[in-house]
């Protein structure tokens, strides 16, 4: 028995093939629901990079703008709230 968790994820894959078949305005909702998800993932991202780039800018840190060749990504970390759980 438990064995059947590995097959679960292509049963309910053909099922949903199957509705989609049986109901093809269903495919019109499914594809509309993923670019709203990509959607709101475009704006978490430029969300962390604006607030990312203010906390920059703000910072009175001992470098300047002109430092290392102009590349503000390798003096400081971009994402630093993400990078603590690696």
């Amino acid at each position: 028995m438990n064995t059947i968790r590995y097959y679960v994820p292509g049963v309910i894959l053909i099922l949903i093939a199957i509705l989609i078949l049986v109901v093809p305005e269903i495919l019109v909702a499914f594809v509309a629901s993923m670019i709203i998800m990509a959607g709101i993932g475009a704006l978490y991202i430029g969300h962390r990079v604006r607030k990312s780039e203010n906390e920059f800018q703000q910072s009175d840190a001992w470098y300047s703008d002109e430092g290392f060749f102009g590349r503000r990504f390798a003096r400081r970390q971009v994402f630093r709230d993400w990078n603590r759980w690696s």
